[in-house]
């Protein structure tokens, strides 16, 4: 195998799109992004009820370019809301699949990368597995509490991306990613800032707790949540989130989520565009000098990434207020796909062995527990 180019079919879906690319070893060789129509998503209250036609937008795709599943030595997926648990590969097996399904961290599109992956490779050898998945943990002790015990800060945010940046940064200023201390701000369709210290991610604000985003609502005043929950306008919890996440932000102010159209009506100095631009920037702005301050102020650089970070108009507001901290530099776009292919690459060629998922969410004692759950949870829906 070592002769020939591993074939790596990468899945990456996030809040709008399902992301497909087709890598030779590192080199990408084809990508696409399958959006998802917004009638879609609107019918859609949890993450899971998007799957099937995922699936077959994904099948239709492969088929379309005269492609099948077996064309390709690997499927690497974008990690989903999972309990904490170390970076690095995972290969996706039941009870991993079962987690994101029955009792995910967060109602997230990316917990379907890896069941979009699972279900194409069923009946084959072809492995799927997850990389640096958006919950691993490397957090430093004083950025996990909160202010009520029994409830803790996780690291969930744009870990692969950001953690990629990193390390294209590091090559850049001659150092390794492990010698360097970054604070790197991924503005995509949900935001995360996260501070990088010696090769570990220490610390985040993110979409639950940072600044608001396209789609979502960040830290809001918990008493005027609490106040919302109750006030006979949501029945259940997943309408609370589904405003909260996808109802929130730019898409609650402008009626939007598309970053590149709320740019373009700032910049043609409409005034509701204006001012949640403004707001947005500042937002972000706060976050970065938060973790700065969690950091000792001990910065070597400031670092934009996500699709927002083509907007100069936009990570100027940012830079004007964080650039007495550290030299600011740009990143646009993603680079989760390469990241992900590379981790694909090291497990094939056993520079890096893929774990075994193990990890059930906090409120379950043991597989029994969790199973007696599922179980139940199955026949309340006829599965």
């Amino acid at each position: 195998m070592a002769d020939k180019p591993l074939r790596i079919l990468v899945i990456n879906t996030g809040s709008t799109s399902t992301k497909l690319a087709q890598f030779e070893d590192t080199r990408r060789v084809v990508q696409t992004d399958l959006t998802v129509p917004m009638e879609k998503l609107k019918e859609k209250n949890k993450a899971i009820e998007q799957l099937q036609d995922r699936i077959e937008s994904v099948r239709e795709h492969l088929a379309g370019q005269g492609k099948s599943i077996r064309d390709f030595d690997i499927v690497s997926a974008r990690g989903g809301p999972m309990p904490p648990c170390e970076g690095g590969a995972y290969l996706v097996n039941e009870l991993m699949l079962d987690v994101l399904r029955y009792a995910p961290l967060s109602q997230h599109e990316s917990a379907l990368s890896c069941m979009i992956g699972y279900e194409l490779t069923r009946g084959t050898q072809i492995p799927t597995i997850v990389y640096d998945g958006i919950n691993s943990d490397e957090f430093k002790e004083e950025a996990k509490w909160t202010g009520v015990a029994g409830i803790r800060f996780l690291s969930r945010g744009h870990v692969l991306n950001s953690r990629q940046v990193g390390h294209v940064a590091a090559r850049d200023m001659g150092k390794q990613y492990r010698d360097c201390r970054f604070i790197i701000a991924h503005f995509g369709g949900s935001f995360s800032v996260s501070s990088h210290e010696f090769g570990r991610i220490t610390d985040m604000y993110n979409a639950f707790n940072g600044p608001m985003s396209p789609q979502r609502a960040g830290m809001v005043p918990t008493t005027d949540v609490v106040e919302l929950c109750f006030s006979g306008r949501y029945n259940s919890a997943a309408q609370v989130e589904r405003l909260l996440n996808k109802e929130s932000g730019l898409m609650g102010y402008l009626g939007t989520q598309d970053g590149r159209e709320a740019m373009s009506r700032y910049e043609k100095g409409e005034e509701a565009a204006v001012k949640a631009i403004r707001q947005m920037a500042y937002q972000s702005a706060k976050a970065i000098g938060g973790l700065a301050a969690g950091m000792n102020g001990k910065v070597d650089a400031i670092l934009y990434t996500g699709g927002l970070a083509h907007s100069r108009e936009f990570t100027d507001l940012v830079t004007e207020r964080v650039s007495f901290i550290a030299p600011v530099k740009s990143y646009p776009g993603e680079f989760e796909m390469e990241a992900l292919a590379a981790g694909a690459v090291r497990v094939m060629r056993g520079e890096e062995k893929a774990k075994e998922y193990t990890a059930l969410p906090k409120q379950f004692a043991d597989r029994e527990s969790f199973y007696a759950y599922v179980n139940r949870c199955r026949e309340e829906s006829g599965e």
